[in-house]
Order: structure tokens, then sequence, then C-alpha cells
């Protein structure tokens, strides 16, 4: 098992994305999306991508941690925090107290985030998306 710190393609990233039940993407929003991105780290066995994270952001105030993913047949085995060990160190690194660091999490998933301090933000605020008009919530 590798770790890098370079952008997949965005093939590579799309199948992740498929086989984590996390929907497919169209091939050049992907690659905007992949080449934009604050920090990267992607997880291999081979050459193949079984995880992956990313923060995107302003690169000052605002940071999002996104795409966390580990493929079904790897999970349990630790990944999901390797990328979030992964991120936070460069979290540690790059901001500093004025920076609003959040995720929008999946359930069960949340229960990986608390252990690197990410807290409930209700009831003082809520997750909000925009509904796309091809997009239902």
């Amino acid at each position: 098992m590798d770790i890098k710190y370079e952008v997949p393609s965005a093939k590579e990233y799309i199948d992740l994305r498929i086989k984590t039940n996390m929907g497919e993407k169209k091939l050049l929003n992907t690659k905007i999306a992949l080449e934009n991105s604050i920090f990267i780290v992607s997880i291999w066995e081979d050459d193949k991508l079984i995880g992956f994270g990313r923060i995107i952001g302003d690169r000052g105030i605002t940071y999002v941690i996104s795409d966390i993913m580990v493929d079904p047949d790897y999970q349990g085995k630790g990944i999901g925090k390797i990328i979030m060990k992964e991120i936070d160190d460069y979290l540690e690194g790059n901001t500093d107290e004025d920076a609003y660091i959040i995720l929008l999490a999946k359930k069960p998933a949340d229960k990986l985030y608390s252990k690197f301090n990410f807290r409930y933000s209700e009831p003082d605020s809520c997750g909000m998306r925009r509904k796309q008009s091809n997009n239902d919530l």
C-alpha cells in the first residue's frame, strides 16, 4: 500500500466514486475539480486507487474536507484513518485558529471524523445543500 499526494486521473477518481456509491461525475468537471484541490491524499495498492481524500477551499479562511472514499474491498483496514490523519497533518501545518474547517458526513462515517476533532454544528447551525435542477435531494 502506497500513500501519494498527487492527483489521480479523473477516470480513476470516478471509478472509485462509483465503487463507493458516491455517484458518477462528468469527466471534464472532475478534471477541473481535482486540479483545483488544495491538498490530495490517495492510497494505492499496486496501480489501483483504493482510497482518496482531499481538501478544497480558499487557502485562507475556509477549508472543506471532501471525497473521503475507501474501496469497499479494503474497508475496515484503517485506510480511512490514514486518509484523515494525512488531512489532519496538512491542516495542522497549514492553517491557524481562524480557519473554518468543515465537512459534510454520511453516516456512519461521522464516527471516524469525530476522532479528528470534528463536532456536530447543531443546534447553532446545520448543513444545507442547494438543490440543482437535475439533482433530487
